[in-house]
């Protein structure tokens, strides 16, 4: 198992739930365009809608083919921000999960994404972690 990329994807899920929390008081806080709570209800759809039902499907042996995901032109007014960390959380926490029970032949398979190319059960575990801090540079 790559025990740091597990590591590195719940440590991520909680130090920016904390940050969304703390800076949640200051009701200007924004990155970018993005409210926080915009960011938490993005993080939690893209890790329910996309990264999840992917990484289960390569490591089931699907060899997926992967559109670009997006969900920015969503309208997450109608969310709020603890209802999305809370959904993000369990979800990252399914997921983690489930990969830790893999097998290293599980980890290996592959799907196709358009924008990466060849990826890994791992390799995708490594662009949802990128996909955090990118959120955080918007």
């Amino acid at each position: 198992m790559n025990y740091t990329i597990v590591d590195e994807l719940a440590a991520s899920q909680q130090l920016v739930s904390t940050m969304i929390r703390i800076s949640a008081e200051d009701t200007s806080a924004r990155v970018g365009a993005w409210s926080l709570r915009d960011i938490a209800a993005h993080l939690a759809a893209s890790e329910k809608e996309s990264f999840e039902p992917r990484i289960r499907s390569i490591a089931a042996g699907e060899r997926p083919a992967m559109d670009f995901y997006s969900n920015d032109e969503r309208d997450f007014s109608g969310v709020q921000m603890e209802d999305a960390l809370t959904e993000w959380a369990e979800t990252r926490g399914r997921l983690l999960d489930f990969v830790r029970g893999l097998s290293d032949e599980e980890r290996a398979r592959t799907g196709t994404h358009v924008r990466y190319g060849e990826v890994s059960v791992d390799r995708y575990l490594e662009i949802a972690l990128e996909h955090v801090a990118g959120e955080l540079a918007r």
